[in-house]
């Protein structure tokens, strides 16, 4: 290929790029994270999920700081060692894959940890890598995201966190939520609602009704709190009780698979007790 070619094939991969990049943050960059995850284990509270435009090591500095999420500023860019405490790397015999704990949803984001040489560190799925901090994607990467031509793209965006005050710390330890919340109250109501879970596992079913109840006081809408209540119903043969909460659950949240188990595993046991018959169904875990 000619010098002349080489530097026109180059010349259209570039303004691909710039295009895309241009388009897609123009696409997403109004959208921020609309829920937060606590873990009590590292003090600190994560974004939901990361921006949804391909930014710089800089820019992505800027979108944390200029957060508001959870009613609270003062989010950062986490450092190489936060992210790594909140990303599980596995693998079976061909990919990598990265899993956020929470229920967080990110792809490829920046760390505030630099590496030298003008590079900073990025985790994405499956891999740390250290790309330019100018640069807003990864280029021919090990999986193909998005092609441009030949080439595959990654882009690098921001997930953002904070540490979170005493008071709140202690309420995340009591709730021991394993999902993104939108607000406060949202995790307040899940305290009564661990505490239910623990009293189910205990075999405490009325217990577990009663805290179910308080998270359904806290939180009208919560749907897991239904649930609790609904198959803490059924375990004492308390089948129209049952019913009723669970469908009060899928009520509110359509998708909820476990709601959708239980409801099925309900009717069965009302049925069963209707014609004298124990249930066979196995009962519902509260995990």
């Amino acid at each position: 290929m000619s010098t002349s070619n080489r530097r026109l094939r180059a010349a259209v991969v570039f303004l691909c790029f710039s295009a895309f990049g241009a388009q897609f943050s123009h696409a997403a960059s109004s959208k921020n994270p609309a829920t937060w995850w606590p873990d009590p284990s590292s003090g600190l509270m994560w974004a939901g999920e990361s921006s949804k435009n391909v930014m710089t090591w800089s820019e992505a500095n800027d979108y944390c700081t200029s957060l508001h999420l959870g009613g609270d500023s003062g989010w950062r860019l986490p450092t190489l060692d936060e992210m790594k405490t909140i990303s599980d790397y596995r693998r079976d015999s061909e990919h990598y894959y990265l899993e956020w704990k929470g229920g967080i949803s990110a792809f490829s984001a920046w760390t505030s940890t630099l590496s030298g040489d003008q590079k900073a560190w990025l985790v994405r799925t499956g891999k740390v890598i250290e790309i330019p901090s100018f640069e807003r994607f990864l280029v021919n990467g090990p999986d193909i995201n998005h092609v441009v031509g030949k080439r595959s793209l990654h882009w690098a965006g921001a997930l953002c966190t904070r540490p979170m005050e005493a008071d709140l710390l202690q309420i995340a330890k009591d709730a021991q939520v394993n999902n993104p919340v939108p607000d406060i109250s949202t995790l307040q109501a899940y305290v009564p609602l661990n505490k239910a879970r623990l009293a189910y596992r205990a075999g405490q079913f009325q217990e577990s009704i009663t805290q179910s109840k308080s998270a359904i006081m806290l939180k009208p809408d919560l749907a897991s709190a239904y649930w609790g209540a609904g198959i803490s119903h059924g375990m004492l043969g308390q089948w129209d009780l049952a019913i009723t909460n669970l469908e009060a659950a899928l009520k509110l949240d359509k998708t909820y698979a476990d709601a959708k188990d239980a409801l099925k595993w309900a009717k069965t046991g009302q049925k069963a007790a209707k014609n004298g018959k124990s249930p066979k169904a196995q009962s519902p875990q509260w995990n």
